[in-house]
């Protein structure tokens, strides 16, 4: 499942019909997370993967590993998303749910609906995420059921360097070049994270480190030639004090 389709984890969030209406009365039953590893040219690398709880998942008609691949397969649990995004995708299961965790590497996320975006502006990464949560169904079911949850939606993402601008009510700043989007599936998401990209200041340091090795090589130059003349004027024979008998002049000679 790609995250560059905010429509595709939309329809993870809400599913379909009345199946919605039941899923949502169990508490946390999708679980999404994702890692997302930012390069200085606007890439990324990582993992995204979501958890499908055993029993929300029999309310789809989903009692074994072999089904859940099945509509994962069909699209079933994935409609409107773009898988050609991951190198690889598995399946698996785990004592509570289904998962379905996929990987991307050195992969450009561009498109303007997607889950997330990133972009780069000059010697600036930027970093949006976008999600419209649940939908009016969705909504219109927690309502009724009240702090009944659906799931939850923890992204991690690392920049190349430093933040210098993080907005939204759902992201956290965790260190100076990472930060991490939480919410829940009926949570709408509106996050822009902006950061220096990396090779910019990658590029500083090695001005001021070729910098001062070129001042330190010159400044063994100037030694070595000062070096070389003051051994030069230590070796050369000493002039004589002028006595008489050489300080005389030509009028006193016979």
């Amino acid at each position: 499942m790609s995250p560059t389709i905010r429509r595709g984890t939309n329809r993870v969030a809400a599913l379909t019909g009345t199946a919605l209406l039941a899923i949502v009365t169990l508490s946390g039953c999708i679980k999404v997370d994702a890692n997302v590893a930012i390069n200085s040219d606007a890439t990324a690398s990582g993992t995204f993967a979501f958890e499908l709880q055993k029993e929300a998942a029999s309310f789809l008609g989903i009692g074994d590993l072999a089904t859940f691949e099945q509509q994962i397969d069909e699209g079933a649990l994935t409609e409107g998303q773009e898988l050609d995004s991951f190198q690889e995708c598995v399946t698996g299961e785990s004592d509570t749910g289904y998962t379905y965790t996929c990987t991307f590497a050195n992969t450009a996320f561009s498109e303007p609906d997607g889950l997330w975006r990133i972009a780069k502006e000059g010697s600036t990464i930027v970093f949006t995420m976008a999600s419209e949560g649940a939908g009016e169904d969705g909504a219109e079911a927690a309502s009724m059921l009240g702090d009944a949850g659906m799931g939850s939606i923890d992204v991690t993402v690392e920049f190349p360097g430093t933040i210098t601008a993080v907005q939204g009510d759902l992201v956290e700043k965790t260190s100076d070049t990472t930060a991490r989007v939480s919410a829940s599936m009926m949570d709408t998401i509106d996050v822009t994270i902006r950061s220096e990209d990396g090779a910019s200041q990658g590029g500083v340091a090695a001005i001021i480190v070729v910098a001062i090795a070129v001042g330190v090589v010159v400044l063994l130059i100037v030694a070595g030639i000062l070096l070389v003349m003051r051994r030069r004027a230590g070796t050369r024979a000493p002039e004589l004090p002028a006595g008489p008998e050489t300080a005389a002049s030509d009028d006193d000679r016979p």
